[in-house]
């Protein structure tokens, strides 16, 4: 082996005898006999062409230069078990980064569930939270930019894996001086004619797709006065008293003064979803621990078994 080059091994054994400055007891700790360890640092000098310990019957001296090994070899096999270690934590799935990607109206109720549990249960793991629309999460599943995502939006069969995670019911959002606040047993008929704040179409579009279902089924036309995207501006805009809305029901942490939220019985099948999406087969095993984390987190949501 050429000048320089030396084994693991042997500066595990230097980093014994420099420590108890005894033969003996640095072949006790290191589990081997005395002549062996005197071999490996005989051949750990030659290599590095250095004299590292002064030996004499009565005493071991660490050299100059040997002390300054010393403390690089420390360095060394610290660092080395460290990168082990974290090879196995990882290998666990205990340890890692995940970039989720969600949707703004999961940053209410969701996200801070998730991210608690995490904080407890996965302390080693990051997670990356990253606000997008929810053709957004999509388009960034696909391409590889986040590892999990939660979008209101279904995406093609086969295409990415998805788990239904939430299916909460929707509640009606009304201004406190509007005169349906202080009617009993509302139900959405009630909404017919009245000023409306709807989602738009292109950003806020599975919400507007599902909810202009219910209003024709339920044979409703509000008036519609505005268009917004995120739900927080809808509720927003009720609070100044500019027309009532539909919202799902986690938007009910969202406390305005002039807004108040009332429960109204809908068909079933009309109800606000969010989807868990991952590329197939492309999950990493701490991947695999977040989702499932993730899935039983938001399981009390997914059969809108919640209590109001």
């Amino acid at each position: 082996m050429a000048q320089g080059q030396f084994e693991y091994f042997q500066m595990r054994c230097f980093v014994a005898v420099a420590e108890e400055l005894s033969f003996r007891r640095a072949a006790e700790r290191m589990n081997m006999t005395q002549p062996p360890l005197s071999r490996q640092i005989k051949i750990l000098e030659e290599r590095v062409n250095l004299v590292l310990l002064e030996r004499s019957t009565r005493h071991v001296r660490l050299t100059s230069a040997g002390e300054s090994f010393y403390h690089s070899a420390v360095d060394i096999i610290q660092r080395s078990e460290h990168a082990v270690l974290n090879a196995r934590q990882a290998e666990r799935g205990e340890t890692g980064n995940v970039a989720l990607g969600f949707v703004p109206s999961a940053a209410f109720k969701f996200m801070p569930l998730i991210a608690q549990r995490m904080a407890t249960e996965m302390p080693n793991v990051s997670l990356s939270p990253v606000e997008m629309m929810g053709y957004e999460v999509i388009e960034a599943q696909r391409s590889g930019r986040i590892d999990l995502g939660l979008t209101r939006m279904e995406a093609p069969r086969g295409e990415l894996d998805r788990i239904r995670v939430i299916s909460e019911p929707f509640v009606l959002a009304i201004p406190k001086a509007h005169h349906l606040a202080q009617k009993e047993d509302l139900s959405l008929a009630d909404f017919d004619g009245e000023p409306y704040i709807s989602f738009t179409r292109d950003r806020g579009g599975y919400l507007k797709e599902t909810l202009n279902a219910l209003f024709y089924a339920c044979d409703v036309v509000p008036d519609t006065r505005f268009e917004v995207s995120q739900t927080h501006a809808v509720v927003s805009l009720v609070n100044h008293g500019l027309g009532v809305a539909v919202v799902p029901r986690s938007a009910r942490v969202i406390q305005m003064n002039d807004v108040i939220y009332r429960e109204v019985d809908l068909p079933m099948q009309f109800r606000s979803d969010m989807f868990l999406i991952s590329r197939p087969g492309r999950g990493s095993v701490v991947q695999d621990r977040v989702r499932n984390l993730i899935v039983d987190t938001l399981s009390p949501f997914r059969n809108g078994e919640e209590a109001p």
